[in-house]
């Protein structure tokens, strides 16, 4: 399971998810009546995909942004 987290919550993951985003955004929205309509039906699979994508990084970073200590961290006295 640490493997897959670390893969989907890796930058460059998430780069390359908001670029395929952005692109398939653009092309669905300059090209939508001259594609083809698998074509058109695999895009919009794919960006329902990344939105399930980008809803479950946002959890993530919600959930983890409240992970503080319950006190200030302490010096190590030797």
């Amino acid at each position: 399971m640490g493997i897959i987290l670390n893969f989907l919550l890796n930058y460059i993951t998430l780069a390359f998810a908001i670029a395929a985003f952005v692109i398939i955004i653009a092309v669905l929205c300059v090209k939508r009546k001259s594609l083809p309509k698998n074509t058109n039906q695999v895009l919009i699979l794919l960006l329902i995909l990344l939105i399930i994508y980008f809803a479950f990084i946002i959890w993530i970073t919600i959930a983890a942004g409240g992970n503080q200590p319950t006190s200030p961290p302490m010096p190590i006295t030797e």
